[in-house]
């Protein structure tokens, strides 16, 4: 049994409410979130060009003053950050931000991307369920794996972060054979017509640091 079909599986049993009732949605509801999906991968892709090709680019994606100006249009953070946390690149395209912020003692990466938002029917909810079945690709330090890891789910919830409500999942990937544990979030904020998604990647664990980016949400203040 493949990887995609076991986290299908386990998508319909653990998270099964949130599947369900996308077969209720509009048709166009569900073409904008699987668009969102492949944005998002596409996004990935191009990052990924961008930092191959041109040095440039990769200059001004880890500059950190642009970095943090760009993290800021996504999620304002507390001054500092938690310890052993620091902002890794930031890049803004297309209407669309991604912000990294690393802890390289936890060796975890969380990603924060802000993408259009659509209609008032795509819900923090179903862009979760739907982003942790088909996967996102990583973006880590210089490289991106652009292969979409669908996440075995373990624990879900829904959290305050910045004064908005956030649903997340978090639970066990694979990816050539090798498991790792990722999270995922999504925040709809009421002031700002945009959806941040937020993805966190630990590499050298099937437990997912929860507890640690927590420490790190708590620090939004806002969107």
């Amino acid at each position: 049994m493949t990887v995609r079909i076991q986290a299908g599986k386990h998508m319909r049993n653990q998270f099964g409410s949130h599947i369900r009732n996308q077969k209720g949605l509009a048709t166009w509801v569900k073409v904008l979130i699987g668009v969102m999906v492949i944005g998002t991968i596409s996004i990935i892709c191009i990052i990924t060009a961008s930092v191959y090709f041109f040095g440039s680019a990769m200059k001004d994606m880890m500059d950190p003053a642009k970095v943090k100006s760009t993290v800021d249009s996504i999620a304002k953070f507390e001054d500092p950050l938690p310890s052993g946390w620091k902002f890794g690149m930031g890049l803004n395209m297309f209407g669309t931000s991604v912000g990294v912020v690393t802890n390289e003692k936890e060796k975890l990466t969380i990603t924060l991307l802000k993408l259009p938002r659509g209609g008032k029917e795509v819900t923090s909810d179903v862009i979760v369920g739907e982003y942790a079945e088909k996967g996102i690709p990583n973006y880590s330090g210089i490289e991106a794996d652009k292969t979409a890891a669908p996440i075995t789910v373990k624990e879900k919830g829904k959290l305050t972060v910045g004064g908005e409500e956030m649903t997340f999942v978090s639970g066990v990937s694979e990816r050539a054979g090798k498991s790792f544990s990722q999270f995922i979030g999504s925040v709809i904020p009421k002031s700002v017509p945009s959806v941040i998604i937020i993805q966190g990647v630990c590499f050298d664990s099937e437990t997912y640091k929860i507890d640690e980016t927590k420490k790190l949400l708590r620090a939004i203040k806002s969107f």
